[in-house]
């Protein structure tokens, strides 16, 4: 492996630490994407976007978690 390669692989990983992307998210959390939608819409979740999809970023919904404003159900 050169040099660029394992430069883009260290950038991937601190990439897919840092932003989950929304389909994702959603079935981690076990929310729909139109609930991600609404927490993008009322401004509770900020986001990016690459091309079609949608990017949250961890640390951001580890404190929506933390405080309780987003609800996850587990099913059994």
């Amino acid at each position: 492996m050169d040099i660029v390669a394992i430069e883009r692989v260290s950038f991937d990983m601190c990439i897919e630490k840092e932003w989950i992307e929304g389909k994702t998210l959603a079935a981690s959390l076990n929310i729909s994407l139109r609930t991600l939608q609404s927490l993008r819409e009322s401004g509770k979740l900020s986001f990016s976007t690459v091309g079609k999809k949608v990017y949250y970023k961890v640390s951001e919904v580890q404190k929506l978690l933390d405080s309780g404003r987003i609800k996850v159900t587990i099913k059994e």
